[in-house]
């Protein structure tokens, strides 16, 4: 049996993939730079009002402003709480975590997403998958090394993104049927926006050029890299992009190192390497097969 090739449009896909999650990860990195002086929630409400301008520019593009028409409330709204509560705990998390380290501990999210799956969507859990969650769970402790005296419990923050996200995720595939994707992303961005704003009272600083140039910068990577993995969906479907999301580990164990000199221990990179294993083989076993 031999394994299908990719074709000509779907290596397009893969690029693009790997482009946009690079972007992705860049962003996460401005971030952190800029987070080490200001407040979380301020550096969010700076980012955020930034991309708003490209996100509306994505969904003129993309559905036009009658895809903003709202059809369900309610699931809008645990969109946007499913966005805000992990992104503010995720950018928290980059404040004290290394980039590379935080990234990776996220990555157990298609095992959350597995677990999950049967409650929300009624799919059958296989010894199969279950074998594959233990292993990348395993990989996760060894990245995070609860026993180790100098146990850091702000790396529960990522595992805790991973599980929202997760729970974002599906319920995002019934939200789908009835609510526009153009309309799910400004309203989800403009409700962490709003949120970040709230935080005013509680005493934002001053920014410098500096530091505002950073979050444009980061701004502009964020919304590249969501038109990025827009676009590559285009060229290949999404199940076979999955896979390359893990393109991010690498990102951020290169830009952590670049930025930061952050090195992991070798525990850790075995770790690493178990979580993104089983997470490839829970991706490649949800893809359907192709016949060429």
């Amino acid at each position: 049996m031999t394994t299908p090739q990719a074709s000509g449009s779907e290596v397009k896909g893969i690029i693009l993939a790997i482009a946009g999650m690079g972007c992705i990860t860049f962003n996460d990195a401005m971030m952190k730079l800029v987070i080490a002086d200001i407040p979380v929630a301020q550096a969010i409400f700076v980012r955020g009002c930034f991309a708003m301008l490209p996100i509306a520019l994505l969904v003129s593009r993309t559905g036009g402003w009658r895809s903003l028409v709202v059809r369900n409330h309610r699931a809008q709204a645990w969109c946007a709480v499913l966005l805000a509560l992990p992104l503010f705990v995720f950018v928290y998390s980059l404040s004290q975590l290394p980039l590379s380290l935080a990234t990776i501990i996220f990555f157990t999210n298609p095992l959350f997403v597995l677990l999950l799956a049967p409650r929300f969507l009624g799919e059958q859990l296989t010894r199969t998958r279950v074998i594959a969650v233990v292993v990348g769970f395993a990989g996760a402790l060894m990245v995070m090394q609860p026993t180790a005296s100098a146990f850091n419990w702000i790396t529960l923050g990522p595992v805790l993104v991973a599980l929202l996200t997760a729970v974002r995720e599906l319920v995002l595939r019934r939200v789908v049927v009835e609510e526009s994707s153009g309309s799910i992303l400004f309203y989800s961005s403009l409700a962490v926006t709003l949120c970040a704003l709230a935080t005013w009272p509680l005493g934002w600083v001053p920014l410098t050029g500096t530091q505002i140039g950073l979050l444009a910068t980061a701004s502009v990577g964020f919304c590249f890299g969501l038109f990025l993995m827009t676009e590559a969906l285009r060229f290949a479907e999404a199940s076979f992009l999955s896979p390359y999301k893990y393109s991010a580990v690498v990102w951020a164990l290169l830009l952590g190192y670049l930025l930061w000199g952050e090195q992991l221990n070798p525990w850790a990179y075995v770790g690493t390497a178990l979580i993104v294993v089983s997470g490839l083989y829970v991706a490649l076993q949800g893809r359907p097969n192709r016949a060429h």
